[in-house]
């Protein structure tokens, strides 16, 4: 029999999924039990759409995008931002590195496989490959990030393009997620420079997430159902397949794809230090495309 066969426990923890493997079926250790089968045609979510220019306007212009936000933040915790001024460019660029970087040999990426979650660059092919009981789809690679001269140089080299691609994505990012910490301390009455000393000096992370190809994404999931520990989430997705709770009616909803948008979570540290509310969010499989995140 072959370890790596549809019925096998095995955790995959080799540096592969299962689904980079090409297995015709989903193993054992991936399928989650049937009263947690994901829907594959949900309902699609009515997401906010904020269009930051107004924050690059007038006091007026951005008065009404800084009320746009704390509504969001407080009834939904998710957003969608448009005009947020990161060219399509650096994000097509970033997208293009993480998708490199998952194709490699797996000998290339087990150089940063590690379970030690206080690695400053780590791979891996689940949550706690070998550990949890049910393994996710989800491949993934985190670094480090802030200050990026810190710790650009641990980050891979190969792709070669790697560092500088992603490099620019993030510096982008860290301007964005700065003015959007600003937008919501204003919102609160609390100024928009209330926080910013220490943002600028806390830990950034970016996790990159690959859902490879699945036989049967309606038995098992990419991630499972789960809140964020941050402050906010700024995601940039491939494709669609994130959905998020409806927290009314508790069903799970799709977000909508919107080319050039980015995705806003609040996350739990931003709900218990104020009065904002952090969004459960789960990610599927898909039968033909690579998905990342």
């Amino acid at each position: 029999m072959e370890e790596d066969s549809c019925n096998s426990s095995n955790a995959f923890s080799t540096g592969k999924s299962a689904q980079e493997k090409g297995l015709p079926c989903v193993p054992d250790c991936y399928q989650i039990p049937p009263s947690n089968h994901p829907s594959l045609c949900p309902e699609v979510a009515n997401v906010p759409v904020v269009d930051l220019c107004g924050l690059r306007q007038g006091s007026e212009q951005r008065s009404i995008v800084v009320d746009d936000i704390r509504n969001s933040c407080r009834h939904l915790g998710f957003f969608q931002i448009v005009n947020h001024g990161i060219c399509q460019s650096v994000l097509d660029g970033a997208l293009s590195m993480a998708f490199e970087f998952f194709k490699m040999p797996a000998p290339e990426k087990m150089k940063y496989m590690s379970n030690d979650v206080h690695k400053p660059v780590r791979y891996g092919t689940s949550l706690k490959d070998g550990v949890n009981k049910v393994q996710f789809s989800r491949v993934f690679l985190k670094h480090y990030s802030h200050p990026l001269e810190d710790w650009i140089g641990s980050w891979p080299d190969n792709p070669p393009n790697y560092r500088e691609n992603m490099g620019r994505y993030w510096a982008e990012v860290m301007k964005l997620g700065l003015k959007l910490f600003e937008a919501t301390t204003e919102a609160l009455g609390l100024g928009p420079t209330y926080l910013t000393t220490k943002m600028e000096n806390g830990m950034q992370v970016m996790v990159i997430n690959c859902d490879p190809p699945c036989p049967q994404p309606d038995i098992t999931l990419g991630l499972p159902p789960h809140s964020d520990y941050s402050c906010f989430t700024i995601l940039l997705q491939s494709s669609s397949g994130l959905q998020i709770m409806d927290t009314e009616d508790g069903r799970w909803r799709l977000v909508p794809d919107i080319r050039g948008a980015l995705q806003v979570h609040v996350g739990d540290h931003l709900e218990v230090a104020m009065v904002y509310k952090s969004v459960f969010t789960l990610s599927l499989g898909s039968p033909l495309l690579a998905c990342i995140d």
